[in-house]
């Protein structure tokens, strides 16, 4: 009796484990993250794109944020050019309970016309419904347009 305890309880471990671990982007990604710190402290993690990768239409731009960053599961993920003049805007949705406060997986595709530029950044930024430009936030990976 007491191995069969044992058993289920070693079962929802391994389950509550491959669950979080799939929420948290595991599940096919084998590529390595890269960590970014916004201006006011958060960690951003981004799988896809690399800082440097040439992208090309539609990007598909995945990573892990602050929960709090999305609002009703959506926060604004932006294409830029070098100079900061924006390219194409879409939104990530996050995998999972939008509410929470821990990490969470987030996915967007953003379809875009490549710039004059030849380099430029993809924006991923915090939902910001109030509009308040102190509570803004924001990383931004570096890019070049183009296939690759």
């Amino acid at each position: 009796m007491k191995a069969r305890g044992l058993i289920v309880l070693l079962i929802i471990a391994l389950g509550a484990g491959a669950a979080y671990w799939y929420l948290q982007g595991g599940a096919g990604s084998t590529d390595a993250t890269t960590e970014y710190t916004s201006k006011h402290g958060d960690s951003v993690t981004v799988n896809a794109p690399k800082a440097g990768d040439r992208i090309s239409s539609p990007l598909t731009v995945s990573g892990v944020v602050p929960g709090p960053w999305s609002f009703e599961a959506n926060f604004p993920v932006e294409i830029v050019d070098a100079d900061h003049n924006k390219v194409a805007e879409g939104y990530a949705t996050v995998k999972g309970d939008w509410m929470t406060t821990e990490p969470i997986a987030f996915s967007a595709t953003v379809p875009f016309k490549a710039p004059v530029t030849d380099d430029g950044f993809v924006v991923i930024r915090k939902a910001n419904p109030s509009g308040d430009q102190a509570t803004d936030d924001s990383v931004e990976v570096p890019i070049k347009f183009g296939p690759g």
